[in-house]
């Protein structure tokens, strides 16, 4: 009873705290379905080594025969006779060069798929962390608007008051509605935006998601280093994760032409083989003939196989593979210009972001300085309620482009590291420490008659 208890108040005690980066980025190593994928598909594909290697080994096989012979001759009778032994036998390949060049596909098919589960552990904890910010994201959305609807529920309130004094028209406490009206929906919709972001996380990481870490206040993003868009794009051309499959699946292509070619190619084995048995089974005497005499027989040599004529199947592969050859050519420059291409794009959004981030951060002053302006203005008559609803709706919305281009910011970051094959778990780490816990908070609750 006492470990049920333990257990039912640690589950409480974790469902009330908020989630970091961090935390979500070990549970989705551990429990997304994506790397899992990938994991498999690596462990299959760094069988094809082995397999390879197989090809150029000794293949030994043992067969034992044993079944019953009958005889007819008109006019004469014979007994049958058994015909029983064992064939060990032995192949070596010398040269053949299409399983040498098997074997070395099979050696960069291992190299590709490393390749491939580093960049789809990468793809994770981008994914991971984009999720995260689309969620905080959201969470500030619903902080925010539940703000705004408070501050124009008293907007409203004082509306209310002032037409029953007699200082303000029925125009002004309409206006005062609608705009609450239009915050409360708002409310409402961030709501339906924050479970849909914490459903999108917890398909990530497996686990239930209510709320995540907000940012500290007056965190900096640290500028791009370095700081040349050329440096960028020069990195992502060489390292980026699909270039060097790419890159690798080109040598495979070209392996596949010269294993094509090797059609033409004579082939050498050393054969041998150890036959034991009746003579019957031995060289093929009748014992009616040579009586159940057992004995051994052996052979080794070498055998060469030399192709002659195989209706031109050769000249056909050697061109599909050339024709192969030449896609995975276009394919590696394909990934090498889109690897240029997301440095530059995530570069430009990482300073950019961080221009725009200054720019809004004075919006946001600004909007706050006229919203008291309007509200000191509507108190002693000068200003109408719609134009403190006005000022209202644009803090409102300057604090909210705020937030977003932060956490956009950083996730462009991120981005800009991933194309150039940088993203690590340090990384995310780092990038944690800019999170404030939040772990005594309450994730605000929706309240459909919220400033009634």
């Amino acid at each position: 009873m006492r470990r049920v208890l333990v257990m039912v108040l640690v589950c409480v005690f974790n469902a009330g705290r908020a989630a970091d980066l961090t935390s979500l980025t070990d549970s989705a190593l551990a429990n997304d379905a994506k790397l899992k994928s990938a994991e498999a598909t690596w462990h299959a594909e760094i069988e094809k080594e082995p397999q390879g290697r197989a090809g150029l080994l000794p293949r030994v096989t043992l067969q034992q025969s044993n079944y019953r012979n009958g005889v007819r001759v008109p006019g004469m009778s014979y007994p049958g006779y058994s015909t029983n032994g064992f064939t060990l036998s032995l192949t070596q390949p010398v040269f053949r060069w299409d399983a040498w060049e098997t074997y070395q596909q099979g050696k960069l098919s291992v190299i590709e798929a490393n390749l491939a589960l580093a960049q789809a552990k990468q793809d994770l904890l981008l994914r991971v962390s984009q999720a995260y910010f689309t969620a905080l994201g959201a969470q500030d959305d619903v902080e925010l608007s539940r703000k705004h609807r408070e501050a124009v529920a008293e907007q409203l309130a004082l509306a209310t008051h002032r037409f029953s004094l007699g200082d303000a028209t029925v125009v002004d406490v309409n206006e005062a509605q609608a705009g609450f009206d239009s915050a409360q929906a708002d409310e409402i919709a961030a709501h339906s935006q924050l479970d849909e972001k914490y459903a999108a996380l917890q398909k990530i990481v497996g686990s239930p998601v209510t709320r995540v870490d907000g940012m500290r206040d007056g965190f900096n993003i640290p500028p791009v280093d370095p700081p040349d868009v050329d440096s960028w794009i020069d990195a992502a051309a060489d390292a980026n994760y699909h270039v060097r499959q790419r890159q690798v699946a080109l040598e495979i292509a070209e392996r596949e032409r010269s294993k094509a070619r090797a059609g033409d190619y004579p082939s050498i084995s050393l054969v041998g083989n150890v036959n034991q048995g009746n003579a019957a089974y031995v060289n093929g005497q009748s014992n009616f003939n040579t009586g159940g005499n057992r004995g051994t027989s052996s052979a080794l040599g070498i055998q060469i196989t030399i192709p002659l004529t195989d209706g031109l199947m050769t000249r056909s592969r050697v061109r599909e593979a050339a024709a192969l050859r030449e896609k995975a050519e276009h394919d590696l420059d394909d990934a090498r210009r889109s690897a240029e291409l997301e440095a530059h794009e995530a570069w430009l959004g990482v300073t950019r972001g961080l221009a725009k981030i200054d720019a809004l951060k004075t919006a946001v002053k600004s909007a706050a300085i006229a919203l008291r302006s309007n509200q000191t203005g509507y108190r002693v008559g000068v200003r109408v309620n719609a134009d403190v609803l006005s000022a209202q709706d644009k803090l409102y919305s300057a604090r909210r482009d705020l937030a977003k281009a932060r956490q956009e910011t950083l996730v462009q970051g991120l981005r800009l590291k991933a194309s150039a094959a940088r993203l690590e778990r340090t990384d995310i780490e780092s990038l944690n420490a800019l999170l404030a816990s939040n772990s005594d908070a309450e994730r605000p609750v929706q309240n459909s008659n919220a400033g009634e």
